[in-house]
């Protein structure tokens, strides 16, 4: 009888243990995302008129690099379709930074940083995600 309740008890305290790192690892992956996304729109703002720079574009692209690196395990928790709205907008974020288009640039930025704040409050521990 005792082994059956340590066994329900250790089950269920794994259960919990891995929706914490589970909570963490997400949140941590998209605050350091739009923490990054903030230095650039800052970098943006900074250069106006002349935004493709080398250091704009390598900025984005090892953000771009970053984000593959933790999309191969936010593929287990969050849905595809998700990641892969952010990754078309990163995309589209060095397109427009390629181009020169500050305008596009901006826009796209700024609907990314909505869309990483989105994700992050999806998966946060609160009342309303859990019914």
């Amino acid at each position: 009888m005792v082994k059956k309740w340590f066994l329900i008890i250790f089950i269920s305290g794994l259960v919990v243990a891995s929706c914490v790192l589970e909570h963490k690892f997400v949140n941590k992956t998209f605050d350091d995302m739009v923490d990054s996304l903030y230095t650039f729109k800052f970098m943006l703002e900074s250069s106006e008129s002349n935004i493709d720079t080398k250091e704009n574009i390598d900025f984005l692209e090892n953000l771009h690099s970053t984000f593959h690196e933790d999309e191969k395990i936010l593929r287990m928790l969050i849905w595809h379709t998700g990641l892969k709205d952010i990754e078309t907008s990163i995309s589209r974020v060095i397109a427009y930074v390629q181009e020169n288009d500050y305008t596009e640039a901006f826009t796209e930025l700024s609907a990314l940083i909505d869309y990483c704040n989105h994700y992050s409050l999806d998966f946060s521990i609160s009342v309303e995600n859990i019914f």
